[in-house]
């Protein structure tokens, strides 16, 4: 099932991924200025595409972007390994955060503190990651300093110099060395609390709903019952039993909200100014009218997005399905 399974989403992927990158690349390359006149757009889509197989285009990952982050050279690998540090933070903190939330509210289930707990659930996830960083920005800005709060940074990766944006423009001075072995590892987690914890709100609040529910689904299950029956304490049937049995459409739900949560990124990187695919993408855009786009940079970070996004849609299925052996027989 699992290799059918695969095989099928593959062949889906690879024709969404292309569908995509034809789309977006005619839509860029109309814009004036970004291909050279006389040079056809299906002639250079079809020259782009063949780069992807032979690595002509794809040699634009370690090449430097076109525009300065940060005072720095950023390459489009680099940019990629920043966003993804700062999605496997913020995957940390929604998988635990939420557990825990969905825990509590379920064996609290219509308690004053399960109320509060979907209130403020409803609440965070009313409001846009962007809007919730810009927040934490100024509320930082004034409650600790130009630079952050207390080891937190406010904005900014290991050795670089942020300029900061909107509310904070030109305050985040200086910037500190990255540092080497352990001591770059620990700045760099310095830098990401902060847009790793704003991005994981509103999601620790959605999943955490969803394990509530999928827990109080299961309590009511024959096998809940006959532990319950066998004298086990209620913490015990909670976590041992209960959790477990609900973990399938938990992991399911986190990795299908990967989408989302990359979206969001996006947006919360070029906020905190990590020199993330976020801020390559918005600085790839010129503010001059009419100034040209590079086309191939766009064309390769949406690729990277689509290609991640449909690899966690197969992971989610994959994992429901080996969690889930109502799944397999079903296949």
């Amino acid at each position: 099932m699992a290799i059918r399974l695969v095989s099928r989403r593959l062949f889906l992927g690879f024709l969404v991924l292309t569908g995509l990158s034809f789309a977006s690349f005619c839509f860029f390359a109309s814009q004036p200025g970004t291909i050279p006149s006389g040079r056809p757009v299906l002639s250079e889509y079809w020259t782009w595409l063949r780069g992807m197989w032979g690595g002509a285009s794809l040699s634009l990952l370690t090449q430097p972007v076109p525009v300065i982050l940060n005072q720095q050279r950023t390459t489009m690998l680099e940019a990629l390994g920043h966003t993804a540090a700062l999605l496997a933070l913020t995957f940390v903190l929604v998988s635990v955060l939420s557990a825990l939330l969905g825990l509590v509210a379920a064996s609290r289930r219509g308690s004053l503190l399960d109320a509060l707990i979907r209130g403020a659930s409803y609440l965070v996830w009313g409001v846009p990651p962007f809007l919730l960083g810009l927040v934490v920005q100024k509320v930082l800005n004034g409650a600790g300093s130009a630079h952050g709060l207390g080891p937190f940074p406010i904005a900014g990766w290991p050795g670089s110099c942020p300029a900061g944006l909107g509310i904070n423009y030109g305050t985040i001075r200086p910037c500190s060395a990255a540092g080497s072995g352990a001591g770059y590892l620990l700045n760099l987690v310095r830098y990401l609390v902060l847009p790793s914890a704003t991005l994981a709100v509103g999601f620790v609040g959605l999943h955490g709903r969803y394990l509530r529910s999928a827990l109080l689904e299961t309590m009511g299950a024959p096998f809940v019952l006959t532990a319950r029956a066998k004298g086990l304490s209620e913490r015990r049937v909670l976590v041992g039993h209960a959790l477990r049995a609900s973990l399938a459409t938990f992991v399911s739900a986190l990795f299908s909200d990967f989408g989302a949560v990359f979206g969001a990124a996006m947006a919360v990187d070029w906020i905190f100014e990590l020199n993330g695919l976020g801020t390559v993408l918005v600085n790839e855009f010129p503010t001059r009218t009419n100034a040209p786009i590079d086309v191939y940079s766009v064309q390769l970070v949406l690729l990277i997005t689509g290609a991640l996004v449909i690899a966690s849609s197969l992971l989610s299925e994959l994992t429901l399905s080996l969690l889930d052996p109502r799944i397999r027989e079903e296949g």
